[in-house]
């Protein structure tokens, strides 16, 4: 078993179609099976309750209930759940991401020791989806050895050394049956230290549905002084249980994306004294 030493998960939850539900119980499985000391917060946006017909929740874990009839609210919820922990170490983890344990422990180290640090990423940037017939696999026997990093990735130790249009052509590429969803992703797992992302006043609530959030988070919290980065080394990726719904998950397509957009731009754009009173405009 993997000793968290007390680091805090956070799962933002909609139970909207039965791959969901099957990657949510694969992942919280796969982290009660090899994994010991640390709580899992899950919160539900929803228009009635479903995770606990998913779920076995341990007894110290906790299930926030928020009933919504309307687009869902990541950055709201994620606050519910930030106030709630009671360790100073959390770690965001989406429903459909599996990650190696000691990629978060070393993370954790790295948010222990920086006093400023802010928010860092558990792996190199590369995000690797696990298609069908791997991920009903993993979900079988819950093992990390079902994942094989594409041979041409192996070496990958992050994106310093490379340039951006090298790191384009490798999106949406299949190598070795492994899409590559992203190289340098910002979403699916991120750790971060409760006091600072507090005087960040958390996560963005302004943000509805599904959309530049996992943007927005980082570029806040550096700009208003805190630490943002990621781990590197071969092998240190982010696995993503592939949903294959039909519905797609492009910002482009999402109903709220250009407002969600004008909210980045605007973070974006302001100085950082204006920031500062910008996220005064929300109570966390």
């Amino acid at each position: 078993m993997q000793d968290l030493k007390n680091i805090t998960f956070l799962t933002f939850v909609r139970l909207d179609n039965e791959e969901r539900r099957s990657n949510l119980k694969a992942m919280y499985n796969f982290y009660k099976n090899n994994c010991e000391n640390y709580t899992h917060i899950f919160i539900e946006d929803d228009s009635e309750c479903k995770i606990h017909d998913v779920i076995d929740l341990d007894k110290k874990d906790i299930s926030i209930f928020v009933k919504s009839q309307t687009e869902w609210r990541k950055g709201e919820g994620y606050n519910k759940g930030i106030k709630l922990a009671k360790t100073n170490i959390l770690n965001f983890i989406d429903t459909d991401i599996i990650i190696d344990p000691n990629q978060l422990n070393e993370t954790a180290e790295l948010l222990r020791k920086d006093i400023n640090a802010g928010l860092v990423y558990p792996y190199n940037g590369l995000f690797l989806c696990a298609e069908k017939e791997m991920k009903d696999k993993f979900c079988e026997t819950l093992s990390l050895d079902t994942f094989k990093i594409p041979e041409k990735f192996k070496t990958f130790t992050g994106s310093r050394d490379q340039s951006i249009q090298t790191l384009s052509s490798y999106l949406n590429k299949t190598y070795d049956g492994i899409l590559v969803g992203h190289v340098i992703s910002k979403g699916g797992c991120v750790m971060g230290r409760k006091d600072n992302l507090i005087r960040c006043n958390g996560y963005n609530p302004n943000f509805l549905g599904w959309g530049y959030e996992d943007d927005e988070a980082p570029y806040r919290v550096n700009k208003l002084g805190y630490g943002v980065g990621r781990i590197e080394g071969s092998g240190k990726v982010v696995w993503h249980l592939h949903h294959f719904d039909g519905t797609g998950s492009e910002k482009e397509k999402q109903p709220f994306y250009k407002e969600n957009q004008k909210i980045m731009v605007h973070v974006e754009t302001v100085s950082s004294y204006e920031l500062k009173d910008y996220i005064k405009s929300w109570v966390m």
